[in-house]
């Protein structure tokens, strides 16, 4: 055998080790590796599950193989590499062979090549090599793998923690957390549930729950449960109780396997986490009812907003002197959090409510609504002055560049972001003052629903 071509194979394994970004581009690479000795038209890795102790396909562990022929030739020849220690099957134009480290069999390739296989091709004067070289490599991409997890997961019990820097509202924290938990609990199903004050489980995170079942599962929790397995183990319910109040539930579900050891073992310490964080929110509204200012933008808060906007209807009515409100909402805030983090979105929140404020009169009077929304009242302002002011915002905000170098996301240093904005002016005659708000919101609605990044005046 020529020795090139053993330094050509054994060279593209260790660049591929080096390089593969997941499992589908690793399993990519060893069939390129492979094509150096055969013409490959398949190339498969099955891997024993060890909590489950199946066999799983490497590229989609998070799927059973179906109970059919396929799969129990697959474990038949699994079986072989276990108890005879065979070094390899092949049969016409296919070939089995074992991953083996440390004397444990721990899964088979299948290679399917397009003519039938000779055996005395010079992969199987190397193969000891190559087997060896594979199975190491699986292996430490599998710790590696891990290792991702297991920081990954530190670092959402971070984010958890930190939630409650900038935001208070169960309405918006628990979402909040449906998504982190979502980012990294990946191979199950995660549902997010409030408790409403009719003491019913409403689905906040995500839209839609097919699943009527959990609905009754969930009226099985007390003050006093902890976890709740259910569906044989492959659905967990982690209740959020708040000194023996239920505020809600993380629920866990994978329609394939049992919640394993580690999962639970994980999820049980994101429930533990989101229990405190929820506390922390507790405590912090206490704090709110005499507190005026939102902790990171400056502005004032929605309590103080409330104060205000009677406040100002009533001079307004008094004097008989115009006012108006804007409304705005940063466009697409989610994915910003979802593709930066939620340090980024609070860094987006305040530049955003700096670069307002900057186009705003003294008088004018600034509130974080709640979450990525603003809600601005304009004494002494009619409604062509309050739309010149609302496009003078929504341009600002647009041409904007927010510096994000400090966080070290991988080739982006700034990023750009868009507002909708809504307009309506105080109706003197109007009995409900709230309705000035309220029809800003709804032209606000409007202006999102109609492609975003514009003003909508409600007249």
């Amino acid at each position: 055998m020529e020795f090139q071509k053993l330094y050509d194979f054994t060279y593209s394994l260790t660049k591929l080790y080096e390089k593969a970004s997941d499992r589908t581009s690793f399993v990519e690479g060893i069939k390129s590796a492979f094509s150096l000795f055969f013409a490959i038209n398949e190339i498969k890795i099955y891997l024993l599950d060890e909590y489950s102790f199946l066999l799983k396909d490497f590229t989609k562990p998070w799927e059973n193989l179906l109970d059919d022929d396929f799969t129990n030739e697959i474990k038949k020849y699994y079986d072989d590499f276990l108890f005879k220690k065979s070094k390899y099957i092949a049969l016409d134009n296919i070939l089995y062979f074992p991953i083996v480290y440390k004397n444990k069999t721990l899964g088979l390739i299948k290679i399917k090549a397009v003519e039938k296989i000779n055996e005395n091709n010079d992969f199987f004067k190397i193969f000891p090599l190559i087997s060896a070289q594979i199975s190491m490599y699986i292996v430490q991409l599998k710790n590696n793998e891990q290792i991702k997890i297991s920081s990954k997961f530190h670092q959402t019990i971070r984010n958890i923690a930190q939630i409650t820097q900038t935001q208070y509202e169960l309405d918006y924290i628990l979402p909040i957390l449906g998504e982190m938990i979502d980012g990294f609990i990946q191979e199950h199903l995660i549902y997010i549930f409030i408790k409403n004050k009719n003491k019913k489980y409403k689905l906040i995170w995500p839209k839609k729950c097919f699943d009527n079942k959990i609905y009754d599962y969930l009226e099985e929790i007390t003050p006093k449960s902890s976890v709740i397995i259910k569906e044989e183990g492959k659905m967990g319910i982690f209740p959020l109780i708040v000194d023996l109040k239920t505020y809600g539930a993380i629920v866990a579900y994978n329609h394939f396997d049992k919640i394993n050891d580690k999962e639970l073992e994980y999820l049980k310490e994101i429930k533990s986490q989101a229990q405190i964080t929820l506390t922390s929110a507790k405590s912090y509204v206490e704090i709110l009812k005499n507190a005026t200012m939102d902790a990171l933008t400056g502005y004032n808060n929605r309590n103080q907003f409330e104060k205000r906007l009677k406040e100002t209807t009533s001079t307004a009515k008094r004097q008989n002197q115009p006012l108006c409100c804007i409304m705005s909402d940063i466009d697409y805030f989610k994915k910003v959090n979802d593709t930066y983090g939620h340090a980024v979105g609070d860094c987006v929140l305040k530049n955003v409510a700096k670069t307002i404020k900057k186009e705003l009169r003294e008088y004018d009077i600034p509130s974080r609504y709640g979450g990525e929304e603003f809600v601005f009242l304009l004494p002494q302002t009619n409604i062509e002055e309050a739309k010149i002011v609302a496009q003078r915002l929504r341009s600002a905000v647009e041409s904007k560049k927010i510096n994000i170098e400090e966080y070290n996301i991988k080739d982006t240093k700034e990023i750009s972001v868009t507002i909708s904005i809504g307009v309506s002016e105080f109706d003197k005659n109007e009995k409900d003052y709230e309705m000035l708000y309220k029809k800003a919101d709804s032209a606000l609605y409007e202006a999102k629903e109609s492609g975003r990044n514009r003003v909508v005046v409600k007249n």
